[in-house]
Formats: C-alpha cells, structure tokens, sequence
C-alpha cells in the first residue's frame, strides 16, 4: 500500500473489537472501503484467554469461516474446551456450576494471541478478493485533520505513511491511543492491577496424568482475588492471575517470583492444590509474573460524527475481570458499531450516531456497574481487609 492511500474508514488496532468492526462494516455495506492498522505480534502470549460461549455465535454472525476455524483449532488443541466455573467466592468451599446448564454450551481457554490472529487472517483473506478492505502492520505515529478528512501518519517495518480517511475508529485497547491524540480522557473509576504468569507441568506420556481441570477457577482472597485456566496440555500449561489494587502491599510484593508463589499458597488453597499436585513451576522464560492493568476505564467522549472518529472495544470502556464479559462485549459492540458507521456513512439512516453510541455504550456500562458491586459485596469474610474495602466503597 502506497502513501497517499484513502479509505473510507481507518480503524487502529487489530484485536478482537477493531476486527469485529472490520468484518461488520464489509458485512453491512457493499462500497465503503475499510484499513485496520495493527501492531502485534502474534507470537508473544496475550491475557484475556476467556471466551464465554454466547461469543461464539457472534463469531459466526461476522464471518461464517470463523467458528469453523476455531472448531479446527480446538481439535488441534490450539484452545480448550471450558467445562464451567468452580468459584470459592463467598465462601471458602467452591460452588460449582457446569457448562451443561448454559444454554450458549461450553466456553472456551483460548490461546489468545491465535485467536486474535485467526480474526485478522479472515480480514486478510477478504482483502485478497476485494480491494475495499486491507489490513496492514503498522503503528499510528501521529494524525491531523485535513480538509474535513483525516491524514494519519503510520509507521510501517522502516517506513513512514501518510494514509487519508474520512472516519477513524480507534480498537487500540486500554491505551485508546487514538482518542488519547484527540486530547480525549481516559477516565478510571476502580483501578486494579493483574499480575499474572504461565505455569509448566512436566511432560507426560499418558493422556490421564497431569491436569485435566478444564473449569475456570476463581478464588476471593484477603488481599484480592485469583483465577486459574488450563491451557494446554502438552505440556500442561495453566495460567495464574492475582488481582489486587495498585496502592495494596501485595502489589509490590506480587512483583517478584517468590512474592506471587507466597500470596497464592497462603491464601488461595484451591488453585495451589492444582498447582502442587500436578508439579507445576513457574515458567520463568517469559519474565513472570507479569503486570496489567485490569480496572474499569471509559473515554470521557466516545463518539464525536462531526469530527468523524468513535471508539469501540476496550478502547470505549473497559472491564473488571471478575464480569467475563470483556471478550464477548467488544465483539458485540464490534458488530454494532461496523453496522451504525456503515449506515450513518450511506446516509440509510438518520443522522444521530452520536446519541446512539452514547447510549449504547451508558448502558452496558450502568449494567456492568451493578453487576459489580454485587459480586465484590458478596464477599463478607473478607469485608474488613484492605483492598475488599476498597472495591466495596
């Protein structure tokens, strides 16, 4: 692709939202054409490994070659099945709950980083039969309005281009680097961090040794709360994640090696009975424990059609873990927003994009707030520690 290039819309970031989007607009329109711009590489591990099972009829929704591709990989083993949660949430012992009694069926552990990139490759694939829709890898460096369209600068391998578009989409994640260059806000109600590592079992040559909990397990603790999900099994591979809040000592301590090891065996049984029986060790290769943030964020403007950007994805508003539902609701508002921009872009439908965005995305929000502060104020056994107090305030 040559400097210079125009598209009807330019959407930053290639994660699920931004290629969601992608799919939508070339689904609901039949001449705007559409660039996704993405930066990552598909080789280094991702968190965000839960794909609750009601995603993957919107997958199908998008593009009908993706829930066959991911049924491929989860026979290759690429992803695993989830049977459900086991949750030792308000009380000590885990409370059960099978996938079976989910109408959707069985959720998924997926090896993010593949998923992301089957999503981009179906984009690639539409591009090599319609010039309406590209993909390129590359990073946003700067962008100014121009002519009542945008002129963005990328950076692509060791070249910079100037790319031309009427509509920017900004899919780049927390970061919202995009809106963050508008001079937008990124607004942080409940901070939390997640420190998280990859633990390796030793290889096994019979399939019934090892690990094979394939439920997602979740255990409150006093200074925060952890997860847990299989996510391979050759060799076992389990992901570990302690969530806790930024000023609590067990984020200082949760930096280190030992510091995680001693938080999760002192205070979440559950998950360290799997951890010691099956002889996992910490995989040390990939510089664990790592740290993420993992509170709620929203822009403080998400949409603004008379200057012809929006934000879709974790870009617009972000997720608390604990709500499972960061994955499934930026596919969805994927999917909505490609359909609106197509529409309000053809002029099919009335000009108020800005009012329903605003409100479609003040609604997930309200309803994910009330959803919060029921599950952390469920925990009353840990009600006078430090950080339970301070996601109940």
């Amino acid at each position: 692709m040559h400097s210079g290039a125009k598209f009807d819309v330019v959407i930053v970031g290639g994660g699920p939202a931004g290629s969601a989007t992608t799919l939508s607009l070339f689904k609901h329109s039949g001449k705007l054409s559409c660039l996704i711009i993405d930066d990552a590489d598909p080789d280094v591990f991702k968190i965000g490994e839960s794909l609750p099972p009601e995603a993957i009829r919107l997958l199908h929704r998008l593009d009908g070659s993706l829930s066959k591709s991911l049924t491929e990989q989860i026979a290759s083993g690429v992803h695993r099945l989830c049977t459900g949660n086991a949750s030792a949430w308000a009380t000590a012992t885990a409370e059960e709950r099978h996938a079976i009694l989910n109408p959707f069926g069985h959720g998924l552990h997926l090896d993010r980083a593949a998923f992301d990139e089957t999503m981009r490759a179906v984009i690639v694939q539409l591009s090599q039969k319609d010039s309406r829709i590209a993909l390129i890898k590359g990073r946003l460096i700067d962008l100014q309005s121009d002519n009542g369209c945008w002129a963005i600068r990328v950076e692509v391998g060791d070249e910079t281009r100037t790319i031309h578009t009427e509509w920017l989409i900004d899919a780049s994640g927390r970061r919202a680097s995009l809106a963050t260059k508008l001079g937008r806000k990124i607004i942080t109600p409940n901070a939390l961090l997640a420190f998280y590592a990859l633990f390796v079992g030793p290889e096994l040559t019979d399939p019934a040794q090892g690990d094979n909990d394939n439920r997602t397990l979740i255990e409150a603790a006093p200074e925060g709360w952890f997860y847990s999900s299989l996510l391979s099994r050759s060799p076992c591979t389990r992901i570990v994640v302690f969530h806790t809040l930024p000023g609590h000592p067990a984020a200082k301590q949760s930096r280190r090696h030992d510091g995680l090891l001693d938080i999760l065996q002192a205070s979440a049984p559950l998950i360290a009975q799997i951890i010691a029986e099956n002889d996992y060790t910490m995989d040390k290769r990939g510089g664990y424990p790592r740290c993420t943030a993992a509170g709620s964020s929203y822009l403080d403007k998400v949409c603004d059609s008379n200057a012809r950007w929006l934000a879709v994805g974790d870009a617009a508003v972000a997720f608390d873990p604990l709500s499972s539902q960061g994955m499934v609701t930026s596919l969805e508002m994927g999917f909505y927003v490609g359909t609106m921009v197509a529409q309000q872009i053809e002029g099919t439908i009335s000009p108020d994009l800005d009012n329903r965005v605003n409100t479609m995305y003040r609604t997930v929000r309200e309803d994910y707030e009330r959803q919060r502060r029921y599950h952390y104020g469920a925990v009353g056994r840990f009600k006078d520690e430090e950080f339970w107090k301070g996601v109940c305030s």
